[in-house]
């Protein structure tokens, strides 16, 4: 791959340094996250914000395996539409069963799910073994579903949000950025010389 993902690596600083805001000045963190009430604004703010090291390694990780690769093949502009319509509308699903909410986690499922619609059968690493892109998803989407009804402080509904609405738009994408199958045609001239080499 030759592009640069100038998005994805400048989502990337953008996520780290706000952390490391947080981490000065905890304020930050209550000011700009996304709960019932808070100004509009704070649905794409709270995208960048992150509640632990773990929380921000992870989400990081995931932008980079498959942030990258998105934006590659669907470009900078469509890819962060992808990444902010998917942060907002996880935001918005989120807010149906939290009282608030941080984390790039619903933007980068829509990478996922929009990727999956796209190349579905690219081969992955999850859950410790390599899979297709389709079936890691499937089993992504169980464990958030799970999560639902066995809740935590992970907001589960926001990334099956986010993923779903990603695939909305890469079923869109499909067409023009979709796997595409090789079609190979052997001429006559070629079959005969073929025959000529090698059963004679």
């Amino acid at each position: 791959m030759g592009k640069f993902p100038y998005a994805t690596a400048s989502i990337f600083i953008v996520c780290v340094l706000v952390y490391a805001m947080q981490v000065a000045n905890p304020v930050i963190t209550s000011e700009f996250a996304l709960s019932r009430g808070a100004p509009i604004w704070t649905y794409v703010t709270y995208i960048f914000l992150h509640g632990s090291i773990e929380h921000i390694f992870y989400n990081m990780l995931a932008l980079l395996m498959f942030g990258y690769i998105l934006e590659y093949i669907i470009g900078t502009k469509r890819f962060l539409l992808v990444f902010f319509s998917s942060g907002i509308v996880s935001g918005i699903v989120g807010l149906s069963l939290y009282n608030s909410i941080i984390g790039a986690s619903g933007a980068i499922f829509g990478i996922i799910g929009c990727l999956t619609m796209i190349r579905p059968k690219m081969v992955v690493f999850a859950f410790g073994m390599p899979m297709p892109l389709y079936m890691a998803s499937v089993f992504w989407m169980f464990l958030d579903l799970v999560g639902i009804v066995y809740p935590d402080n992970v907001a589960h509904a926001g990334h099956i949000g986010g993923f779903l609405f990603g695939a909305f738009i890469g079923a869109f994408m499909r067409k023009k950025y979709g796997e595409r199958r090789k079609t190979y045609f052997i001429s006559e001239d070629r079959m005969r010389r073929w025959e000529d080499d090698w059963m004679n």
